[in-house]
């Protein structure tokens, strides 16, 4: 029986850098550098990150899933 794995394309690795970037109060920091920035606005637009900065039930469980 073949294993099917998920593997993460470039977009799903970019916002999983992001959100896994979050700490105990579930608000993600960045720095200012622009990859970051893009890959937060795509976060944020595909509705893993909400718009305050803080993980969303979504971005958990991504982190679940790519963790």
């Amino acid at each position: 029986m073949a294993t099917k794995y998920d593997i993460p394309d470039a977009n799903e690795l970019d916002i999983a850098r992001v959100i896994g970037r979050h700490y105990g109060d579930g608000a993600v920091y960045m720095t200012q550098d622009e990859d970051q920035a893009t890959a937060l606005s795509r976060a944020i637009s595909e509705g893993f990150v909400s718009e305050d900065g803080f993980l969303t039930r979504k971005g958990r469980e991504f982190l679940v899933r790519f963790g």
